[in-house]
């Protein structure tokens, strides 16, 4: 007999290179000019969660477009419904700052497209949901199998999509500058 083992319930995450994109620099100065708010998931950040959805601008249709074909894409192989964008704001950290653990309820898919993320930015990490039914499991080795969270090393121009209910957060941002828009779906 021939043991086979198989991987269940896996979970998608869309890592995409937006170097170069035609929008950047435009974003960047749209970013810089946009009024800032706290917002309570950010420590030691700025937001602009509560004004205008970010790529609603006109001068930015092609950077919504390429990110609405990303969304696609990933819908495509997750087998989901047709979604498009619905809200999206930017988010600035400063030093030391931080993003606490969160999940956008009310959406479908979500992303953050790391639009300035110099050396010293803060990481990405995604909590497993199953830890909590796992209370008798003891590991002798790492798998990614066994893993209670999944660090995505973040870098300028990294966009990444994910399953809205996937419990993230960051750790300690080390510089001055990391930007990062995000964005909400819905069908």
């Amino acid at each position: 007999m021939d043991n086979k083992i198989i991987s269940i319930f896996p979970t998608a995450v869309m890592l995409v290179d937006m170097s170069n994109h035609s929008c950047k620099t435009r974003a960047l100065e749209i970013i810089k000019n946009t009024e800032l708010t706290d917002h309570d998931l950010l420590d030691n950040g700025l937001s602009s969660f509560s004004s205008s959805p970010i790529l609603d601008h006109p001068d930015l249709i092609e950077l919504k477009t390429d990110i609405s074909n990303n969304i696609k894409q990933y819908a495509s192989v997750g087998g989901y419904s047709p979604l498009k964008v619905g809200n999206s704001w930017f988010n600035r950290m400063n030093d030391g700052g931080s993003v606490v653990p969160h999940r956008h309820e009310g959406s479908v898919l979500s992303g953050a497209y790391y639009i300035n993320a110099p050396e010293g930015s803060s990481n990405l990490y995604f909590s497993s949901p199953l830890k909590p039914y796992r209370m008798n499991d003891i590991f002798s080795t790492d798998s990614p199998f066994n893993e209670y969270q999944h660090c995505i090393p973040c870098y300028e121009d990294l966009l990444v999509i994910f399953p809205s209910w996937l419990e993230h957060y960051t750790d300690k941002n080390n510089n001055d500058a990391r930007t990062v828009i995000s964005f909400n779906t819905t069908r």
